[in-house]
């Protein structure tokens, strides 16, 4: 059993219309992905690792990464990670913690 890593999770795809493939020149196949990533330990989420791209034409199944991903793409990719925000539950473990330790301190009063 693992206690403790990273796993990744598919925040928000767009297959953009003026994108082309660079690799079989079809339009509108081109699907842009933002990731999240978090750590969690015993599969409970407790920190945000950060956000990456990625793209998969759906015609010739070619992925780009980020760093070798063409331009328009990239663009496509940056205006679609401006509307992405990192999701709470990403952090739930330590709201849980912090809630816990609130109770704890409290109880001592009533």
């Amino acid at each position: 059993m693992i206690l403790f890593g990273k796993k990744t999770s598919e925040l928000k795809f767009k297959i953009p219309k003026e994108v082309i493939c660079p690799n079989c020149n079809t339009s509108n196949t081109t699907k842009v992905s933002v990731i999240g990533i978090y750590k969690h330990l015993l599969h409970i989420p407790f920190l945000s690792g950060g956000k990456f791209g990625k793209s998969i034409c759906n015609n010739c199944n070619k992925t780009f990464e980020l760093n070798n991903m063409p331009n328009s793409v990239k663009l496509a990719y940056y205006e679609l990670k401006e509307t992405v925000k990192t999701p709470f539950w990403f952090y739930i473990g330590l709201i849980g913690i912090k809630a816990l330790v609130l109770v704890k301190i409290f109880s001592r009063y009533f």
